[in-house]
């Protein structure tokens, strides 16, 4: 058997394999999407397509939780900002300190991620409420941002470090500051890296349940993943208006991805595109 048809064979073993895992990831998403158009009636039926486009789960969805999509948005995009740029700002001398006390207080920092948020759930609850930020916006900010730090500067701490050191010794050599280095070479030089943190810091301030449930009560501030789970009670599920409404708040997240999608894979991978 010659060389080429072998890694023909494994070319399209390759490509099933991948179209096959595709198939398997997509599966549930496409299961939510037909299911959002089925009438009462033919939700029971889990693989079939709906008989017309039932837009009534839609109606439903967006009267219960309508304003909650737009209090989701409210949140994640401030949070995401903050968590970035504080991550970004105590990266930046833990990647250029030498000795160990750089790395005390960076192992200092990456406790915070060992933290489960079940731990801190009824302290930071009383917290929140006695400076006045219950049931608000800014104090799921704050909450975010405080929870989210410990990893973002872990994940810049890194990305700083991939870039090459050379590229800072040249700057101080040309007369520029450490600040004046970091605002307008270091940053620009990873926004590859910052795209894909926001990416995932993103996904995850979206997706929140258990801030959004210890610390919201009313639509003012309540997120899109609290009023979703309310579809769902211990005595029915409304799978219509649950399936619509999840649909719904995919969009946001996926188009993200997608608009940054080649900056993500190259901050993942450490700065290696840049």
């Amino acid at each position: 058997m010659s060389s080429s048809s072998i890694e023909q064979r494994q070319t399209i073993l390759t490509r099933t394999v991948l179209i096959g895992m595709a198939v398997i990831f997509m599966a549930p998403l496409l299961i939510a999407f037909l299911t959002s158009f089925k009438t009462p009636s033919e939700i029971t039926r889990v693989l079939s397509i709906p008989s017309q486009l039932y837009w009534e789960n839609y109606a439903i969805a967006f009267q219960r939780a309508g304003r909650t999509f737009l209090n989701s948005i409210l949140i994640t995009v401030p949070a995401v900002v903050l968590s970035l740029l504080i991550g970004a700002i105590a990266g930046y001398p833990l990647a250029y300190m030498r000795g160990s006390s750089g790395k005390v207080v960076y192992f200092i920092l990456l406790t915070g991620m060992l933290v489960p948020f079940q731990i801190v759930q009824i302290p930071l609850f009383f917290l929140i409420q006695k400076i006045g930020l219950y049931d608000t916006i800014p104090g799921m900010w704050l909450v975010h941002t405080a929870y989210a730090v410990p990893f973002c500067t872990f994940f810049m701490r890194n990305f700083f470090a991939s870039v090459p050191r050379s590229m800072y010794e040249a700057a101080l050599i040309d007369g520029c500051s450490p600040n004046l280095y970091f605002w307008k070479l270091l940053l620009p030089a990873s926004a590859s890296g910052l795209a894909a943190l926001a990416i995932i810091q993103s996904r995850a301030i979206w997706n929140d349940l258990l801030f959004a449930i210890t610390l919201t009560t009313s639509d003012i501030a309540r997120p899109a993943t609290v009023a979703i789970s309310g579809f769902a009670s211990s005595l029915q599920v409304e799978y219509g208006p649950l399936m619509a409404s999840t649909v719904v708040s995919i969009i946001p997240v996926m188009a993200a991805y997608l608009l940054f999608q080649k900056s993500f894979v190259r901050g993942l991978l450490g700065g290696a595109g840049k």
